[in-house]
């Protein structure tokens, strides 16, 4: 325990009034024996970390042991509740102090600030924000443990400690805290765990809920807070273009999901139409009753009469007459007639909009009429809101991306080529010949493929299977999309597990044949679709830059980037290559990935942007947004990126209006800062220094890595030492754990991979093989300490991924982690496994303080540092009740008994994920 307390004190007082109230609502409920129990459960742990009681562990175990089931659970909802409130509390506290403070790392001033001392002018300034395109794209990847509806009380117990924050008086003050007092009663009667499977449509209605809720809403504040930054600062007075869209996966990633079908593809696609044009609806009727303006007192303007008298016979409806009173209101009158072309769009009747530009620039024509006419205030409050959200959400809301697995297209082609007498065995081919192959039935104007225009009807002649008929299917979306709801609604299908050219190819045949995409003579004509090769694996990512130069050199394939505006998109996979080779290879093997794939696009002049697949953990390719976008490598950027938001970290960045908009600045802050960086000072790749040592590096990382996870027993020592098969087993998400049934851990998912590692507290994936490759390295003279130290100082790369590691291995406890070890322990190939994760996790530890100079992990944040500890007298309940019940879980017989242990781990898990505040 840390002897000076340096985590605010309002923040301490928010925590322990807090903490007070569930205590109180502990003994109303339940009575004073839970509450005496979890108080006793709590004294020991803090015991056991403060080193006061050398029995405390003997004595946790024992009062474990004395406790029923029923009484555990109560004892684990405690504690999972306090951490809700003290995350609650914290980022809360976060909002109150950036108020306070100005130019915070990452904000719109820090931006202005940085801008200004590149002494940009008015008109480069403007150029730069033109080209800037920004993605940030929600997937259903099951990481989120907490419940939607426990989601909305954190969200009301949120916005009351701000409010909270502002009540002048005693009585407000009451007031709030009786509000939060009922808030926590109820959390406490609300069931924490979801008694149902999740369904696809279950995640997809989770994920309209950030968009209903918070993200529409912030929109018109995040341009309108940098519009007024950028005018103070550096006198810019041009509108500030939308330059953020938001995508999806939700209902749209198949890969390895067998319940994401093209149906479901469809309903997402219509729910995001809907929804949208309906909150558009909803925001017309306000400024109805707001835009009062008549022509009597200002004048309007000629486009605004002219566009009421071509449209006057929609005032004359009956569902418009009641509103449209005074004729000299001519806004009003406007208003009435588009608000009628929405509601038709919403039916598709009509008088519907043919697209969102068309809605677009009828709010337009009423902008420009009050800007030119003494009516600019009421614009920029009313108006201006409404347009930047139009060209963020259109009528498609979030764009659907449409993913499925480089081996689902590859048996899927095999198949179609089979049963068309194309060829009988596809997959024998070299890729040279599979690549001649599906070139040449490119270029064939015959189709393999029999499709109308109204459905799929693959092969009339021909029987194919159902896997081969859904990807047919799920191509065909493309050219619905387009004609159902929006140009921009669907564009990208994304190939995971992308390894050859070949792969590309089938997809763009897929799409050839089923409409996407049109060919004459030899070149395509039209394109619906983006092909997005997924690179994961190291070696894959290794060669990505061959195979895209490969694909760059195909005149079809060229011809297809024609219809795109010459652009590529490439995704990289952080979760993947950090499960197939370790965190320091995978980061490495990403950042050489990049400049590789940057030179190859100048090569061809091909304007790429790469989608990073990142995760919420470090070992999925989380952290700090802002520090690892500008650490990326110089140039390659270029203003544009996409960006997965995954599992909890949408509700930790997307819940509180406030932290949205935090979330949105930071991504963008970053994105254009780099932009300008490398654009404006033409700055050299430092890796070009320092590649031979970081070859040397990644390699033996990925040897030693790659040595533990194929050893004869690892996967039984994964399996015994982790809880992932109660996680397999927890409500969190629609899609399967493993890609493959009984299936080993090259099926296994990423996501439940890491969760399981966080769960134990041993953390392997964030940090092992990093101590022993700089340990080799020192070994065998490649580096010095000094050098490595010079390093951290000098290269942004390196000091953010020392910084990540650092994180996981404050995270990581071998106190707990050696408990979890006991449940394994059944032969000596599983001690030398644990042996060696220990000695690696110390060789990690002993690499890092080297390198920082710190005397102990994060001593450069010790408010951070001091949080961190402070939890992990709060989480050990957790860990030795789940200790517990694992073994007798996994021994018993008896169903009954089975049913009512998992119940118990499952509120462990949820309760651990939420003190660390990480699951996958």
């Amino acid at each position: 325990m840390y002897k000076r307390l340096i985590i605010d004190k309002q923040l301490r007082k928010n925590i322990r009034e807090l903490g007070e109230m569930l205590g109180n609502v502990i003994k109303e409920q339940e009575g004073e024996e839970t509450f005496s129990a979890v108080e006793l459960i709590r004294s020991l742990t803090k015991q056991l970390r403060s080193g006061s009681s050398v029995n405390a562990k003997r004595k946790i175990k024992k009062a474990i042991k004395s406790y029923t089931i029923e009484q555990l659970q109560k004892i684990v909802k405690a504690f999972y509740i306090y951490f809700l409130l003290v995350n609650a509390a914290d980022e809360t506290y976060q909002i109150i102090q950036r108020k306070k403070s100005s130019g915070e790392l990452g904000s719109i001033q820090y931006l202005v600030d940085k801008l200004r001392t590149k002494k940009l002018n008015l008109s480069e300034l403007e150029r730069f924000l033109e080209h800037i395109n920004i993605i940030p794209v929600f997937t259903a990847h099951p990481t989120e443990a907490t419940r939607q509806t426990i989601l909305r009380k954190i969200l009301t117990i949120s916005l009351l400690l701000l409010e909270k924050e502002k009540a002048y008086t005693e009585y407000e003050k009451q007031k709030v805290l009786q509000k939060l007092s009922a808030q926590i009663t109820i959390l406490w009667q609300t069931d924490e765990i979801r008694s149902h499977k999740l369904t696809v449509r279950d995640e997809i209605q989770r994920g309209l809920f950030f968009f209903e809720e918070v993200i529409y809403h912030i929109i018109p504040e995040f341009y309108n807070r940098i519009q007024s930054e950028f005018k103070v600062m550096m006198d810019f007075k041009t509108q500030i273009p939308a330059f953020i869209t938001f995508g999806s996966w939700i209902g749209g990633d198949r890969d390895g999901h067998p319940y994401v079908t093209p149906e479901i593809t469809r309903e997402t696609l219509n729910l995001h139409r809907e929804i949208i044009i309906k909150m558009y609806i909803k925001e017309l009727d306000v400024l109805y009753t707001q835009l009062s303006s008549s022509e009597q007192n200002k004048k309007v303007s000629r486009k605004v009469k002219d566009y009421i008298q071509k449209n006057r016979n929609y005032l004359s409806l009956p569902s418009s007459q009641q509103f449209y009173r005074n004729e000299h209101e001519l806004y009003r009158a406007a208003l009435i007639i588009i608000s009628h072309k929405l509601r038709q769009t919403l039916t598709n009747g009509q008088d519907a909009y043919k697209s969102s530009i068309d809605f677009e620039k009828d709010i337009s024509i009423l902008y420009s009429s009050l800007m030119n006419n003494k009516g600019e205030q009421i614009a920029g409050i009313l108006l201006l809101p409404l347009i930047y959200k139009i060209k963020t959400f259109g009528f498609f809301l979030a764009v659907l991306d449409i993913r499925q697995s480089a081996e689902q297209i590859r048996s899927a082609i095999s198949e179609i080529f089979n049963k068309t007498a194309v060829e009988s065995n596809y997959l024998k081919l070299t890729e040279e010949n599979k690549i001649s192959l599906i070139v040449e039935e490119l270029l064939n104007p015959r189709p393999l493929i029999a499709w109308t225009t109204n459905s799929l009807t693959p092969g009339h002649h021909v029987k194919f299977s159902i896997k081969s008929k859904q990807i047919i299917s799920e191509f065909e979306i493309f050219r619905w999309a387009h004609q159902n709801i929006s140009e921009r609604s669907c564009q990208d299908y994304i190939i995971s597990n992308c390894t050859n050219c070949s792969d590309i190819l089938s997809a763009l045949l897929f799409a050839k044949e089923t409409g996407s995409i049109l060919i004459k003579n030899g070149e395509v004509i039209t394109s619906k679709v983006n092909i997005v090769p997924l690179f994961e694996t190291i070696e894959d990512l290794r060669n990505a830059g061959e195979v895209m130069r490969k694909l760059f050199s195909i005149k079809i394939y060229r011809s297809q980037l024609s219809a795109r505006n010459n652009e590529q998109i490439i995704m990289l996979g952080y979760s993947d290559s950090n499960k197939d080779g370790g965190i320091f290879a995978s980061n490495y093997e990403l950042y050489k990935s990049q400049i590789r794939l940057k030179e190859v696009c100048a090569e061809f002049g091909i304007t790429l942007t790469i989608f990073h697949g990142r995760g919420g953990t470090i070992s999925r390719g989380g952290g700090p947004v802002f520090q690892s976008i500008l650490a990326q490598p110089a140039g390659t950027l270029q203003g544009k990126i996409k960006i997965t938001e995954q599992g909890e970290m949408i509700s930790s960045k997307y819940l509180l209006p406030e932290i949205a908009q935090r979330s949105l600045e930071m991504i963008s802050s970053a994105v254009i800062l780099s932009t300008v960086s490398s654009e404006q000072n033409n700055l050299k790749e430092p890796l070009y220094k320092f590649e031979k040592l970081f070859d040397f590096l990644s390699e033996n990382s990925f040897i030693y890595y790659r040595s533990l996870i194929e050893k004869k027993e690892f996967f039984n020592y994964f399996r015994s030492a982790t809880p992932i098969d109660i996680i397999e087993n927890i409500e969190i998400g629609s899609r399967p754990a493993s890609r493959k049934k009984d299936s080993g851990l090259q099926y296994l998912r990423a996501i439940p991979w890491v969760f399981a590692w966080m769960q134990n507290r041993q953390a392997i994936s964030g940090w092992f093989g990093f101590g022993y490759a700089i340990a080799q390295a020192i070994k065998e003279e490649k580096t010095s300490w000094k050098t490595l130290q010079f390093i951290y100082r000098n290269w942004r790369f390196f000091r953010e991924l020392i910084h990540n590691i650092e994180m996981v291995l404050v995270k990581s406890d071998f106190l707990i982690a050696e408990e979890y070890f006991k449940l394994s322990a059944r032969s000596k190939l599983m001690h030398d496994i644990y042996d060696e994760i220990k000695s690696e996790y110390k060789r990690s530890v002993n690499a890092v303080l080297k390198i920082t100079g710190e005397k102990a992990l994060l001593d450069s944040n010790k408010t951070l540092q001091q949080s961190l500890a402070l939890r992990n007298p709060y989480m050990d309940p957790m860990s030795f009740i789940q200790l517990r019940f694992l073994k007798e879980y996994r021994e018993s017989d008896d169903e009954e008994k089975r049913a009512q242990i998992i119940s118990l781990l499952r509120a462990t898990v949820n309760g651990i994920a939420s003190g660390l505040r990480n699951t996958g």
